[in-house]
This record gives structure tokens, C-alpha cells and sequence, in this order.
């Protein structure tokens, strides 16, 4: 019986990319090619030079023990500061909680704030680790589809909450449709966590990157919701930190504190030193957001134009992030997961199928914040691949 018990909460998990870059190098040495990965969410440009700077410096000046497993007052107070300056949002240093990433942010808001059986909902298509790590701590997982791109269906959801979810996970930009929540979305949002003291999971790790006018707007900003939400951010994807593994968590105290008992004795406390650095980042942190979503609004335009000349593909310009999620139009392809393992293995270029995020549409997700000589070869190797299918 345990057993079963345990293969029912990981039956059905889609893999990490982080975890699979062992199987991609055995398939590198395997057909001779280096592989495009357009696979990982990792954006390949320089972190700031004060960032590095600051971290050796740290490291230089002994900051290399435990820190509060809170994360440290200065990059708490920073982090405060940050929210108000780029979301509008007054948290004091109290109602951050620094993190081992904003993945671990997002775990701890799972296991801190929900017990086994609650129910959590989730909006398709979601990033994976929004069903594996609920599902992991036996949780009921909810689905419902949004609306195109990235957009509430009302009906869906009223019917979603006969089911009485607990919470309901947001992710906007949506990793992996690039879709953009709106003002529409927010006010229904807001009714449906009051109406149905739901709290909300805001991951906001990709907000700057917003585009065509666009702006980003936190599901907290409304009345009544700071109250009920838990915002989650870090530094991997808008400073190209993924290395650091900093993240964090702002939120009510008494919602913060359950979060934090699961970081310290689940991880102990973020590096230290890299916290430090992370502190560097934030210092004038506007000039260097607004080259990085400059230079990734020129990639997604490039990467979607590229996409679209090519006959068997159909591919929406994303409102936000730096994902396209091209639809398949070939009929050769009887799944994207299908389609995803032949250009692995054919072509040397590694996407995500959108089964792994909830999705059987015929879709995949393909991340363009690459060296720009990669994105031409990966580009090229796809039109190449489907011109032969």
C-alpha cells in the first residue's frame, strides 16, 4: 500500500529541463551535434558586473557563514523597496521572506500554507513545477484552460470552485504561453479569492518583460488582495542570476512566518554571499531592465517572424516573457511530445512540449533568450527539420 502511495504522487510528473541536461549531453556525443537548447528558461546574458563584483567581494570579506534564515536585513530592506518602485506595493523588510530561489518561494507557499487533501488551481497551461510539487505533497490538483493567451474563463472557474480549492496559482506573464493577464482578469480574479477565501500564488518572476505598450500589473494592487496573496520573484530570469539560486516571497506576516518555518528547516537559509550580490543587483537596477527587455523584444519578434515562414508552424507574438509557444500544424505529428523527442534527436534542438505544461494542443515552448548565434542555428535547424516532415 505505501508504495502505491508513492507512485500516485509522483506518477505523471513532467522532468525538470535542469534535470535533463545529463540525457541531452549523452544525445550530443550520440549523433555529433551540439544541441540548441531552447529548452531551459535561462536567459544567457551577463548578470550586472556589480552583482559579480559584490559576490567575490562578500565571499573576500568572510560573508560565507549562515545567514538569518530569513535572508539579510539589507537585501530584505532592498527587496521592500523594489516591490514599491516597480509594482506599487508598500511591504515592510518584516513581510519578505529571502529564498533558495523563487522556486523554493513557491514550494514553501505549498507546504507551509496548505495541508494534504486541500485543493489547488491551476490555469492551463502552467509551468510544471506548479502541478509536480503540489502533487508531490498531496495535494488535489484543479485544471482549467485559459482563455487565449493567458486569459480567466469565467464559466470554467465558477464551476472549478464547486471543488472548493484552497488556493489558485497565477503566472503572469505566463510561462509558458508569453499571455499577459488584464484588467479583466484582475477584477475577476479579485471576486472569485474573496467570494471563495481563496489565497492567491502570484509568481512574477518574469514581470518586466512586457511588451507593445503593455504593462504589468500585480494581482495584489487591488483592494483587498495583499491581504490574501503571496508574491513571488527572484533573480534568475531578469538579472541572469540562475546560478545565485535567490529568490524571495512577500506577504502577511502570519502567512510569511509558515513559509519561513519550512525554509529553515527544509533548507536552512539562502548563500549568503549570493545574497550580497543580489543586493548589487538592485542598485539602479531601471537602466539595466530596460536594455534586457529591449534586446528581448528584438529576439521574440525575430524568433516569431522565423516561425511563421515556416509552412507546418503557427506562432502567436507573445504579449510578455520570453517564450514563444508555436502551435504544430503538420499532421505528422500525432503529439507535440512527438514532435519535441524527432527535433531532439534529428535536428539537435531540445523545446518543451506543451504536454508538460497541462497542454495536448500541439504546442511547444521555445525559449529565444539565447546568444543571438544560437537562435539563427536553432531557428534555421527547425525550418530545416519540418521542411523535410
Amino acid at each position: 500500500m505505501l508504495v502505491q502511495v508513492q507512485k500516485e504522487r509522483f506518477e505523471g510528473i513532467s522532468p525538470s529541463p535542469t534535470s535533463l541536461s545529463d540525457e541531452i549531453s549523452k544525445i550530443e556525443k550520440k549523433i555529433g551535434t551540439r544541441i540548441i537548447r531552447f529548452d531551459l528558461a535561462e536567459p544567457t546574458f551577463p548578470p550586472p558586473n556589480a552583482a559579480i563584483n559584490r559576490t567575490i567581494e562578500a565571499i573576500r570579506l568572510g560573508k560565507y557563514k549562515y545567514s538569518s534564515s530569513w535572508g539579510i536585513p539589507e537585501l530584505r530592506q532592498a527587496i521592500s523597496e523594489y516591490l514599491a518602485a516597480t509594482r506599487g506595493l508598500a511591504y515592510s523588510c518584516e513581510e519578505v521572506l529571502i529564498t533558495n530561489g523563487a522556486k523554493f518561494a513557491n514550494y514553501s507557499f505549498f507546504a507551509g500554507l496548505l495541508k494534504q487533501k486541500d485543493a489547488v488551481l491551476l490555469l492551463k497551461p502552467y509551468w510544471m513545477s506548479f502541478k509536480a510539487v503540489p502533487q508531490i505533497l498531496g495535494l488535489n490538483v484543479l485544471e482549467v484552460q485559459a482563455k487565449e493567451p493567458y486569459h480567466l474563463d469565467e464559466e470554467a472557474l465558477i464551476a472549478a470552485m464547486k471543488k472548493r480549492p484552497r488556493a489558485i496559482v497565477v503566472n503572469s506573464p505566463n510561462n509558458p504561453t508569453g499571455g499577459l493577464f488584464d484588467e479583466a482578469d484582475l477584477r475577476l480574479l479579485k471576486d472569485l479569492s474573496i467570494d471563495f477565501d481563496m489565497l492567491v500564488l502570484s509568481d512574477e518572476i518574469d514581470w518586466a518583460y512586457v511588451y507593445d505598450g503593455r504593462r504589468f500589473i500585480s494581482s495584489a494592487t487591488l483592494e483587498s488582495m495583499q491581504e490574501r496573496t503571496i508574491i513571488t520573484d527572484g533573480f534568475s530570469k531578469l538579472f541572469g542570476m540562475t546560478g545565485w539560486r535567490v529568490g524571495f516571497a512577500a506577504g502577511p506576516k502570519e502567512l510569511l512566518a509558515k513559509m519561513h518555518t519550512i525554509q529553515a528547516h527544509v533548507v536552512g537559509a539562502p548563500a549568503t554571499f549570493a545574497q550580497y550580490g543580489c543586493l548589487a543587483a538592485l542598485e539602479g537596477f531601471g537602466d539595466y531592465l530596460r536594455n534586457i527587455v529591449m534586446q528581448s523584444d528584438l529576439q521574440r519578434k525575430r524568433t516569431v517572424k522565423a516561425l511563421n515562414t515556416v509552412a507546418a508552424l503557427e506562432c502567436p507574438l507573445p504579449e510578455g516573457g520570453f517564450y514563444a509557444y508555436p502551435f504544430i500544424k503538420s499532421k505528422r505529428f500525432t503529439t507535440a511530445a512527438f514532435f519535441a523527442e524527432k527535433l531532439l534527436r534529428e535536428a539537435g534542438v531540445a523545446v518543451i512540449p506543451g504536454e508538460h505544461f497541462g497542454d495536448s494542443r500541439g504546442r511547444f515552448r521555445l525559449c529565444y533568450a539565447v546568444s543571438d548565434s544560437d537562435l539563427s542555428i536553432g531557428l534555421e535547424r527547425i525550418s530545416r527539420f519540418l521542411q523535410k516532415a
